[in-house]
């Protein structure tokens, strides 16, 4: 995705290259930071400083033992890496805070006197006092004129929001057709250049638009972890995305959010707690994901055995399918997302004949469109429809899922493979299926660490 985002430094636009996310970079860091410090102790970061530098929100230089590091590390002068991708030093006008700084300064927050901090700065000096106590030969006018100031050149620049509401919306649009490996490194980058622009005095409307676009940023972060099954990570990055949802009393983020949300407790088998967050999310959701609330719903009250609530969440979800364009979020409760959780829902209740027919009318519907995550969902309900039919057809099933493993590891999906690793075992718990040809290739796919770690919804 070449717009998704624009590097603000030379050091992020680095880090892209690598695909190395701020995490993997702290590490490397702070790896090779061993040693370098004053009196030859180690000198690490954390994640906050390298947000700062890779979003380059510096009023000055890092520490000399951060640019000897850093150095060593890109072979390129610190001054360059910090400065954006063209090699050219922002000048006033075109620096997000409108400031410039002659260096001198470290990136542990002590400045000198005549220089500006840094917006990142601002709001933690202002709050601790840090300013007056350092300031003490201004009189009270002049502290309130540099206060004043500083408030008045927190405020983003009108571009760089608007290109990261442009690049959000171009996200959500490829998201399900571009492989995740190649979304975390800018989707990590558009989120820090949002929280730094939004961890500053800004308020008014502003402060509600960087809430959004940090939200939705946050979302997609925690979206790409759930699809990578990393849990922990997803968990942590949409509860973020819903906290900023509520600030910006945005209900579309909301409740994609609790879309996400349910679908992790449901694939970690806390069926109860993924209907109730469905549930809970449904007054007030915006018409973009009721349908996709309703969905949620059904999955989840199918493996309670609520069949009856699993039904009627269906007719819920047909009642009010999305008919427009794709919105930031979660993806459109539309027809084929219609067919691909009836094939789910009807898979779980038994119904495997009635399963089969939504599982194909699905695959049919995305033919082509290269949404490898719900093409490989929807051929992991057909292997289960296979199964869960009144003579059931184990070989048809893991030809299913044999097509399932292959679109999954197109698009790098873990968690994919895991779910068709989770019906594996239902295969092979019968002697007879076991010891038949499909189901010998299909174990052979399966990596022995997966089949170990399977989930068996």
């Amino acid at each position: 995705m070449s717009s998704v985002p624009i590097a603000r430094t030379l050091l992020a636009q680095r880090l892209a290259e690598k695909h190395w996310t701020v995490e993997e970079f702290v590490r490397q860091f702070n790896r090779a930071g061993r040693r370098s410090g004053p009196d030859r102790r180690d000198h690490v970061i954390s994640h906050r400083q390298a947000t700062r530098w890779t979003a380059g929100r510096l009023a000055a230089l890092p520490q000399p033992a951060s640019c000897r590091v850093l150095e060593a590390m890109f072979d390129t002068d610190v001054a360059a890496l910090l400065a954006p991708p063209g090699g050219h030093e922002a000048d006033a006008a075109s620096h997000p805070d409108g400031l410039i700084s002659a260096g001198g300064g470290g990136d542990d927050g002590k400045v000198p006197l005549d220089e500006e901090v840094s917006a990142v700065d601002r709001r933690d000096l202002l709050t601790t006092g840090l300013l007056f106590t350092t300031t003490t030969a201004l009189g009270p006018i002049d502290q309130a004129v540099r206060i004043s100031r500083a408030i008045a050149a927190a405020a983003p620049d009108p571009l760089t929001l608007a290109q990261l509401q442009q690049d959000i919306h171009q996200l959500a649009a490829r998201y399900a057709v571009t492989p995740h490996a190649e979304l975390v490194a800018p989707v990590e980058q558009g989120w820090m250049t949002a929280e730094a622009l939004l961890d500053t005095r800004v308020a008014g409307r502003t402060r509600t638009d960087l809430e959004l676009v940090a939200g939705q940023w946050a979302f997609y972060r925690g979206h790409l972890a759930f699809d990578l099954g990393e849990d922990r990570t997803a968990l942590t990055f949409l509860v973020l995305a819903g906290q900023h949802a509520d600030a910006a009393g945005d209900s579309l983020l909301a409740g994609s959010v609790a879309v996400l949300r349910s679908a992790v407790a449901f694939f970690a088998g806390e069926f109860t707690a993924a209907a109730t967050i469905a549930c809970k999310a449904q007054p007030g959701a915006h018409p973009y994901v009721v349908p996709t609330l309703a969905s949620a719903l059904a999955r989840a009250l199918a493996q309670t055995g609520d069949a009856e609530g699993a039904l009627d969440a269906l007719r819920t979800m047909r009642e009010h399918l999305w008919t427009g364009g794709q919105l930031p979020g979660a993806e459109p409760g539309d027809e084929e997302t219609y067919e691909a959780f009836s094939a789910v829902t009807l898979g779980y209740l038994g119904r495997g004949e009635e399963s089969e027919v939504h599982a194909r009318s699905s695959l049919t519907l995305l033919a082509g469109g290269g949404r490898y995550v719900q093409i490989a969902g929807s051929q992991l309900a057909l292997a289960r429809a296979f199964l869960r039919r009144e003579n059931p057809d184990p070989e048809q099933a893991a030809a299913a899922l044999r097509d399932a493993i292959g679109t999954a590891r197109a698009s790098g999906d873990g968690l994919t493979v895991s779910r068709a690793a989770g019906i594996h075992r239902h295969l092979i718990a019968r002697r007879d299926w076991a010891h038949l040809s499909a189901v010998r290739d299909l174990s052979a796919e399966l990596p022995r660490s997966v089949r170990a770690s399977a989930t068996a919804v």
